[in-house]
């Protein structure tokens, strides 16, 4: 069921219209994850704040940033945002294999596998990591300013994944059939089913 309708970028209120412009320049479209955001423009202009700033100067590359929001978004359960990022992360270089294994938490290079095992850590466990996993994270070439990038990316990408779940806006990119939301999502335990 869709909870909230998408707003029209025509009709849209003046702070909406602003912050879809911001989208727009931001990721090249206004989205319908973004059009349903658009009923609080307040929340939808502090997400984009939040993308812009921790996307100024990121040592991350956007390969790297696509395979961690990716990975977010199968933890999350979102096919939407799964839908997205296939597509997102061709266009920035990675293959279809490459955002499949990401999807699984896997990578073929080591940089990218230590990055994903930090990612899955701190969604799965709220936050905590292992010494284990920040040790491996640091000894293949992550500094504390890209793993702080990191809690970032998961973090705009879960709170738009959660607007996702609850307003259940309509798919605009091709489903990724491969996603399976049992398989690749996190077990918190069973869902709220209404």
């Amino acid at each position: 069921m869709v909870k909230l309708s998408a707003i029209a970028p025509d009709t849209a209120s003046e702070d909406a219209k602003e912050a879809f412009g911001e989208a727009q320049q931001q990721f090249g479209a206004v989205i319908n994850l973004f059009r349903v955001t658009g009923h609080a423009p307040n929340v939808l202009k502090g997400i984009l704040a939040l993308n812009k700033h921790v996307g100024d100067g990121t040592e991350l590359s956007s390969a790297q940033v696509e395979q961690v929001a990716m990975l977010v978004s199968a933890l999350n359960r979102c096919d939407y945002c799964v839908n997205v990022h296939m597509q997102v992360g061709k266009g920035a270089g990675l293959s279809e294999k490459a955002l499949l294994d990401a999807m699984a938490g896997t990578a073929d290079d080591p940089k990218a596998q230590a990055l994903l095992d930090f990612t899955n850590e701190v969604v799965r466990n709220r936050g905590l990591v292992s010494d284990i996993t920040v040790t491996r994270a640091r000894q293949n070439g992550l500094s504390n300013k890209a793993l702080l990038e990191c809690i970032g990316i998961i973090g705009i990408y879960t709170t738009l994944q959660y607007v996702r779940h609850f307003a259940n806006p309509e798919h605009d990119f091709p489903m990724v059939t491969a996603f399976n939301a049992d398989q690749h999502g996190s077990d918190d335990g069973p869902l709220y089913t209404s």
